[in-house]
């Protein structure tokens, strides 16, 4: 039977019990010094009990906190990813000649720095122009940014304009990982243990990559001897990843499997869900809490078409229509709906090919009467 931590009144009410009936007396005043010792007891008892009720989670992996969770994480070999760094190509422009220094600063609207790691001369390639390669200052997905973003020189440089274009991601940076992400990957190393390239051992490996959420693993890919690996990066946007993303798996990958696994890491094919839903009452802040439903389903549910899941098993990677239903119907302050089409055909079950990932796509909203 479990234990329930009393509440504090119960514990003071248990405290005069004990009191009256060791000093046999029929009442205790509240502000007597026998109620407020009773008070002060129980007061520390309740304190001791929260904290062994606290203390009860961290001896457990799967309800530890924080450092708690990384000593349980280090004791079995699994480390919290760090946070990255971003990086960009960043094309300057001025007259040929002028020097970009290494370590030079520069800087979007809102203060955020970047610095470049090499010098560039502005001409040098190409007439009154030079690319260099640009590290974000701090760590972390705020330092992301988009082709065709600017940055600003913090100083000015002789014969070089002070605003800069993106015209290239190298590396989009990551967060640390989150206690819950951390803590899926200690419970499937204490689960499933490595067995010398087993397929959840590739999951667990792509999975320490930082920024990696969801991994697939297809054994026999392209043949005897092979495997196919791949995932998608849910904390970016999109989140498929990019090539420098796969490489860098490909690359960790590549020095843990078994020599004689030939293993390819390879991005998803993108299955967008495109829908026609009809909604009461058709406002934004309804249309954003069925995507969010939708996004959170697509997000537990689905798997990459053709990965392994189990013994015997393939995953056809398939929404069904009735969890579809489900998700919008569970969206808050919503009254009734109807799901017009799904990639334009009658709805129906969501089941794409092999390779492929079903993501949320375009929905278009229209009133039901």
């Amino acid at each position: 039977m479990p234990f329930e931590r009393p509440e504090l009144d119960t514990l003071v009410e248990r405290v005069e019990t004990d009191i009256k009936g060791g000093l046999n007396l029929t009442n205790i005043l509240r502000r007597s010094f026998l109620g407020t010792i009773a008070r002060a007891i129980a007061g520390m008892s309740h304190l001791l009990l929260g904290y062994l009720t606290w203390v009860s989670k961290q001896v457990f992996p799967d309800t530890a906190e924080l450092e708690y969770l990384n000593r349980w994480a280090s004791i079995w070999g699994v480390t919290r990813n760090e946070a990255t760094f971003a990086q960009f190509s960043l094309k300057f422009t001025g007259n040929d000649g002028g020097i970009i220094p290494a370590g030079t600063i520069v800087q979007r609207d809102d203060s955020f720095q970047y610095t470049t790691d090499a010098e560039g001369t502005i001409g040098s390639t190409i007439p009154g122009e030079i690319t260099v390669q640009v590290t974000a200052s701090e760590s972390g997905s705020n330092g992301d940014m988009t082709i065709t973003q600017k940055l600003t020189l913090l100083s000015p440089i002789a014969n070089v304009n002070s605003e800069a274009e993106i015209t290239a991601i190298i590396t989009d940076a990551d967060d640390t990982e989150s206690d819950s992400s951390l803590r899926d990957r200690l419970i499937n190393r204490l689960q499933l243990p490595p067995l010398g390239g087993s397929a959840n051992d590739y999951i667990q490996w792509s999975r320490e990559v930082t920024g990696v959420t969801r991994s697939w693993v297809l054994p026999l890919f392209t043949g005897p001897g092979t495997v196919g690996v791949s995932f998608v990066v849910d904390n970016e946007d999109p989140i498929i990843p990019i090539p420098a993303k796969v490489t860098e798996v490909q690359d960790y990958i590549n020095v843990r499997k078994p020599v004689t696994a030939l293993v390819t890491v390879f991005a998803p094919t993108e299955a967008a869900m495109d829908m026609n839903i009809s909604i009461k009452p058709n406002i934004v802040a309804v249309q954003q809490d069925i995507i969010t439903e939708l996004e959170d389903l697509i997000k537990r549910d689905v798997n990459l078409a053709g990965s392994y899941g189990g013994p015997g098993v393939t995953l056809d990677g398939a929404l069904l229509l009735s969890k579809i239903r489900q998700a919008i119907s569970i969206a808050p302050d919503i009254e009734d709906y109807e799901i017009n089409t799904i990639n334009g055909l009658a709805p129906a079950n969501v089941v794409p090919l092999t390779g492929e990932l079903i993501t949320l796509g375009t929905i278009t909203w229209q009133t039901l009467a």
